[in-house]
């Protein structure tokens, strides 16, 4: 053998025994214990995990036979329950929960996986992996804490970033849901205002902020305010801002529209606005400029509007309470959010996207709902809509034990329940009588056909005294088949 060919056979033997070193250290830091005999039943492999588990070196071990070294165990010997059958099926065996004492005494119980080793065609070897049951409890507590933590964390990134919701986020298969989402996708491209009706629960934060991270100024501010929430005496100052000097404690301080610049601005239940302060919030949109509290200089301002209200703006205007001209500046365009109880079967379809949710802050692991909690849900009106329908899902699942899958009626708080369980249940036609859906809808009909016939057709005056949208009522109109006489 020349030179060059001892050189060659040199560097790849250190090359071998590189390899075989690194692959001796990662055997001896992975999280399982690794245990392999040739076919003969000679140890080959006994890392560190194993040396813990059983307390024994390792040094004691290798070389040895199996039946050997465990002649003292508990119960039937390892090689005839594993070992023996990976040799003569030539297949791996998993999940085998093994009780035994190891040779210093110490009773173990195991959960292991075990795999033939090829070589040449043949199985020369079997190798298997393993945990013992504290290390099994323990890994679990490690991962219930770092799920723990994964999560806090999740719901605090939410918690700061104030407008992380997509239109994509919106969840319902419904008709009227899913126009109102491609109407908002349309909407989202200009930069006119947008108006968003809907009752309370229904989702017009979740729009608005959808409609802002479509848009052209998605990578500007969103700015919500709920005008409902702040005195009359202060919307104006946070709206437009302050001086210093304008009054007592006053400051220097930008208003939300300043804030919303290239960005978006929010007013959620414009309704409650003063009616005197309306004609100064018309007057900045007109011009496009605002004047903070107590300064006479003009700022210009570059923000698109989203309002929102959770009753009739039309009627509002009818009894005075919204300016016409106001609500003309911020009604370009329209988008009505249909109420829960007009979405078909999307109750269902929503209570297992917040189960979903709260398996993983919860770490539970429902799947579904009970048939007796899917008739109350379809058949109960949801006064407060997705809302109220998520405040439930998430009462109920701090009632549910960790082994529990499906979410019963027994989970429900009592308060939610009675409440419920005070509406009867939808059932069938039985000897040819209405069902009470089929009752309900024709009393429905009835109600509002006298509300129209009473105010002489008038959409508007009909809706209050039925106390429903006006647009709510359109829509009921159509869907009956209502017409003039």
């Amino acid at each position: 053998m020349s030179t060059e060919e001892n050189q060659d056979t040199l560097k790849k033997l250190e090359e071998l025994t590189f390899e075989n070193q690194l692959l001796k250290t990662i055997i001896d830091h992975v999280n399982e214990g690794i245990y392999a005999v040739k076919k003969d039943g000679t140890i080959i492999i006994y890392n560190s995990q194993v040396e813990q588990a059983e307390q024994m070196h390792r040094a004691n071990m290798l070389g040895r036979k199996e039946k050997e070294v465990y002649a003292f165990v508990r119960g039937d010997y390892f090689d005839k329950i594993v070992t023996e059958k990976v040799l003569s099926t030539k297949q791996p065996v998993k999940g085998v929960h093994y009780r035994y004492n190891t040779p210093t005494a110490h009773e173990k119980n195991i959960i292991v996986n075990s795999f033939p080793f090829f070589y040449n065609g043949e199985v020369a070897a079997v190798f298997s992996l393993g945990h013992d049951q504290k290390q099994i409890k323990d890994y679990a507590n490690y991962i219930y804490s770092l799920q723990k933590q994964i999560s806090i964390r999740d719901e605090s990134i939410r918690s700061e970033n104030s407008n992380h919701y997509l239109l994509s986020d919106i969840i319902g298969k419904s008709t009227k849901i899913r126009e109102a989402v491609d109407l908002a996708h349309k909407i989202a491209k200009h930069d006119s205002s947008v108006l968003i009706i809907g009752e309370t629960g229904t989702g017009k934060e979740l729009f608005a902020q959808g409609i802002h991270n479509a848009s052209e100024v998605s990578e500007g501010p969103f700015i919500p305010i709920n005008c409902a929430a702040i005195p009359d005496t202060l919307l104006e100052s946070i709206l437009f801002g302050t001086v210093k000097g304008a009054f007592t404690g006053s400051m220097n301080v930008p208003g939300l529209f300043e804030q919303a610049e290239n960005g978006t601005i929010f007013l959620d239940e414009i309704n409650s606005m003063a009616y005197p302060f309306q004609s100064k919030l018309l007057r900045a949109i007109q011009e496009k400029a605002i004047r903070r509290v107590g300064s006479q200089k003009e700022i210009p301002i570059n923000c698109r509007i989203i309002s929102a209200t959770n009753v009739d703006p039309y009627a509002k205007v009818e009894e005075k309470t919204i300016r016409t001209d106001l609500l003309f500046r911020l009604s370009v365009t329209i988008i009505n959010l249909p109420p829960l109880r007009e979405r078909d079967k999307d109750t269902h379809y929503l209570a297992h996207h917040f189960i979903n949710k709260l398996n993983k802050r919860f770490l539970l692991n429902v799947d579904s709902l009970s048939n007796e909690v899917k008739e109350v849900f379809l058949n109960y009106s949801w006064p407060g809509n997705i809302r109220e329908l998520e405040n439930i899902i998430e009462s109920a699942m701090n009632f549910i034990g960790p082994q529990d899958t499906i979410l019963e009626l027994k989970h429900i708080p009592a308060y939610f329940r009675e409440r419920m369980e005070s509406m009867p249940l939808q059932g069938s036609s039985v000897n040819g009588k209405k069902t009470l859906r089929q009752a309900i809808r024709s009393y429905e009909k009835t109600l509002i056909r006298d509300a129209l016939v009473k105010n002489n057709w008038n959409v508007s005056r009909a809706a209050r005294d039925l106390g429903i949208l006006r647009q709510n009522l359109h829509h009921k109109i159509n869907e009956y088949g209502l017409k003039r006489e």
